[in-house]
C-alpha cells in the first residue's frame, strides 16, 4: 500500500477548480475513470382498479385494488371482506383474543389485518392467500377474474351426536364456496349418487353445468374451509328453519299479503328513467295505517354485537316485508347510527345525519338528528357525553346502557369506565377489566373514557345524566337513521358534507335502499341500475322525487342493499345475501 501510495504522489495531477481545469506546472494529468452508470429508475405503479370480477364464467359486481406490474400475478390483491364471505367462502370465526378470518386452513386475526375502503366496502389484501391455494388471477381493463379448477367431489360423511348437523365433503382439490342469491354454490363434479344424498338430507340440490346450487341454504348451511387433505365442512345440516328463495320478483300470490293487496297495499317492479339512465326499482308500501299496517325497526335482541342475514330478522319479527337499515363497521359488527325501537336507544345517532322518527300511530318524520348528553358530579361541573351506545369510537366520554346489551368489552386501547346506578358512581373500572368485557346490570348506566380523556366522577359521587335532542325527531319512540337525507317537505336537500360523508362516498354509484313518503302514503324501496351503473345519491333523490315523495332518507346501500317480501329475497344488492346489523319491517298493527 505504502509502494502504490509513493506512486501515486509522483504522478502528476490536475485540479478543477469552480468548472475550470487548472493543472500543476510540470505535472501531467491522471486518468479519472468515469462514474458508474446510474441505476435504472424504479416507478412506482399506479393501483388499478375495477368493479367487476368474474368467477365460473359469471360476473359479479365487486370493486377491488391490484397492486403490481404484473397483469397475472399481483403484488397486492385487494377485496371487500363481504365478497371473501359470500364468494369465495372465508369465514368469520371467533377466536380468544378476538375474530379471525379462515379460509383452508389458514386463520388471522381479523384486527391483525390492514385493511382500506374499497368503494363503500372494507378490503384486505388476499393475493398471497389465493395464490396459496393455487387461484390463477388476471387483471384486464376494470374486471379481475378468479380461476380454480372444478375438483371432483369425493365422498360425503355425516356427524353423529353432538355433531350430527355437520357434513363434511371430501374434495380432490379446493373450490369456492359461493352464496349466490339464497342458494349456496360450489364449482363440483358430482355422480347422480352423490346429488340423491344430498337431497334426502334435504338441501334441495341443482347441477347447472359444473356448479352445485344447494337452494336456499346460504342462510342455512354455514361452511369452512380445510386443506391437506382438501374438505368442505357444512354447518347447519337439518336444520329445521325454513330455508328463504330468491325469487328476484315480488311474490304477488303470498297468502299472507293478500289481504293487505286486497285492501290497496301495492308491490310494484317497475324501471324508470333518471335522465338517460334506466334504474330498476321495487317498491312496497302505500298508506299503511289505513291498512292496518305499521313499520318497526328490526335489530337482534340482547345485544347490539352482531351482524345477521336479514330474512332471519325478518321472520323473527313475523314481518310481512324488510328491508335493510342503518350503516354499521363490518369488521366490529357495531351499529354507525340512530336506532331506537319502542322507546329504548339501541344505538344513538351520529354526526347529524338524516333519520327516519315516528311513534307507533304517527306518520314518518324526517330530518337530522343530534342527541346530546351531559353527566353533572356532585351538583357541579357537567361534562359533554358524546355518543350513545354507538361503535362510534371517538375521543372523549361515551355512555352504553343495558339496551347495547349486557356486557361492554374496550373498542379501542386504554379505556377508563365508570358504573353509575341510582344518582352515584358504584364501580370503577380499569383498562384489563374492560378488554375483558365488564356488565351493565339492569338501571345502570357505564361512561366510558378513551383517548387519554378523564374519568369525570370517583366512587361514590353523586352524578346526574341530562339527555335532550335538537329536534322533536328525538322525542319519538322509533327512529331509525342513514344518510343522507334526500328529500323533505317536497324538495331535494341532499347534503352530504354537512352529515360529514366522504366526498368519495358522494360520488359512487351503488345500489340503495331508501324510505320515504308521499301523498300516497309511506314506501320502502330498493333502486339498482337496470342496464348499466348503478344509482349515484343525486340520482336515486332524483328517482324518489319522480315516484311522487316528498320525504326520502337513503339508508345502507351497496352489498348490504337488500329487499325480502313473504319470507323470500326479492333482490340483493350485489348478487348474494348480506349479513346486516339492523332493518326496518313492515309489520301488522
Amino acid at each position: 500500500m505504502r509502494g502504490l501510495q509513493r506512486h501515486l504522489l509522483q504522478k502528476p495531477t490536475s485540479l478543477t477548480i469552480l468548472g475550470r481545469r487548472h493543472s500543476a506546472p510540470n505535472q501531467r494529468m491522471l486518468p479519472i475513470a468515469p462514474p458508474p452508470e446510474p441505476l435504472p429508475q424504479i416507478r412506482a405503479v399506479a393501483p388499478r382498479r375495477g368493479n367487476t370480477v368474474g368467477i365460473g364464467g359469471e360476473r359479479i359486481k365487486s370493486a377491488w385494488e391490484w397492486r403490481g406490474n404484473s397483469s397475472t400475478q399481483p403484488d397486492q390483491l385487494w377485496l371487500p371482506l363481504h365478497f371473501l364471505e359470500a364468494r369465495l367462502g372465508f369465514r368469520r370465526q371467533a377466536g380468544n383474543g378476538g375474530d379471525v378470518l379462515e379460509w383452508f386452513g389458514r386463520s388471522v386475526a381479523l384486527r391483525g389485518l390492514d385493511s382500506r375502503a374499497l368503494g363503500d366496502e372494507v378490503g384486505f389484501d388476499v393475493g398471497d392467500w389465493l395464490s396459496s391455494v393455487g387461484v390463477t388471477t388476471q387483471r384486464k381493463r376494470e374486471t379481475l377474474t378468479l380461476g380454480l379448477p372444478s375438483p371432483a367431489l369425493q365422498g360425503l360423511r355425516r356427524g353423529k351426536g353432538a355433531t350430527a348437523g355437520r357434513l363434511v365433503l371430501d374434495l380432490d382439490g379446493p373450490t369456492f364456496a359461493q352464496r349466490i342469491g339464497t342458494d349456496l354454490a360450489f364449482a363440483l363434479r358430482v355422480t347422480t349418487r352423490q346429488r340423491n344424498i344430498l337431497k334426502q338430507l334435504g338441501l334441495d340440490p341443482i347441477q347447472e353445468g359444473q356448479l352445485l346450487r344447494l337452494q336456499g341454504q346460504a342462510i342455512r348451511l354455514r361452511s369452512l374451509s380445510l386443506a391437506k387433505p382438501w374438505r368442505l365442512v357444512l354447518d347447519g345440516v337439518g336444520n329445521r328453519n325454513v330455508a328463504v328463495q330468491s325469487r328476484g320478483e315480488l311474490p304477488q300470490d303470498n297468502a299472507a299479503l293478500s289481504p293487505f293487496m286486497q285492501k290497496g297495499l301495492v308491490m310494484e317492479e317497475r324501471t324508470i328513467n333518471v335522465g338517460v339512465k334506466p334504474l330498476r326499482i321495487f317498491r312496497v308500501g302505500g298508506r299503511l295505517k289505513a291498512l292496518g299496517l305499521r313499520l318497526q325497526p328490526l335489530a337482534k335482541e340482547g345485544r347490539q354485537q352482531g351482524l345477521s342475514f336479514l330474512p332471519e330478522l325478518s321472520r323473527s319479527a313475523n314481518a310481512l316485508a324488510a328491508i335493510n337499515g342503518g350503516f354499521f363497521n363490518r369488521i366490529n359488527q357495531l351499529p354507525l347510527g340512530a336506532l331506537r325501537r319502542d322507546g329504548t336507544w339501541l344505538s344513538g345517532p351520529i354526526l347529524n345525519r338524516g333519520v327516519i322518527a315516528w311513534s307507533r300511530d304517527s306518520s314518518l318524520h324526517f330530518g337530522r338528528l343530534e342527541l346530546l348528553q351531559e353527566l353533572q358530579v356532585n351538583s357541579a361541573k357537567r361534562w359533554r357525553l358524546g355518543f350513545l351506545n354507538s361503535g362510534y369510537v371517538q375521543k372523549g366520554l361515551s355512555r352504553y346502557t343495558p339496551g347495547w346489551g349486557s356486557r361492554y368489552r374496550a373498542l379501542s386501547g386504554n379505556e377508563e369506565a365508570l358504573l353509575i346506578r341510582s344518582g352515584r358512581v358504584e364501580q370503577e373500572w380499569g383498562p384489563a377489566s374492560l378488554r375483558r368485557g365488564v356488565p351493565i346490570p339492569t338501571g345502570t348506566d357505564l361512561i366510558v373514557a378513551r383517548g387519554g380523556a378523564a374519568l369525570p366522577a370517583r366512587r361514590g359521587d353523586r352524578v346526574k345524566l341530562f339527555m335532550w335532542s335538537r329536534s322533536e325527531l328525538g322525542l319519538h319512540t322509533n327512529v331509525l337513521g342513514g344518510g343522507p337525507l334526500l328529500m323533505r317537505q317536497g324538495r331535494i336537500v341532499l347534503d352530504g358534507r354537512s352529515e360529514t360523508f366522504s366526498p368519495s362516498f358522494l360520488r359512487l354509484t351503488a345500489p340503495r335502499t331508501v324510505v320515504g313518503q308521499g301523498r300516497h302514503g309511506q314506501w320502502m324501496l330498493t333502486v339498482h341500475g337496470a342496464a348499466a351503473s348503478d344509482p349515484t345519491l343525486l340520482e336515486t333523490a332524483l328517482a324518489a322525487q319522480q315516484l311522487g315523495f316528498t320525504d326520502a332518507l337513503n339508508l345502507d346501500g351497496g352489498s348490504s342493499t337488500t329487499l325480502v317480501v313473504g319470507n323470500q329475497t326479492v333482490m340483493n344488492g350485489r348478487g348474494s345475501t348480506p349479513k346486516v346489523h339492523n332493518g326496518l319491517g313492515l309489520m301488522r298493527s
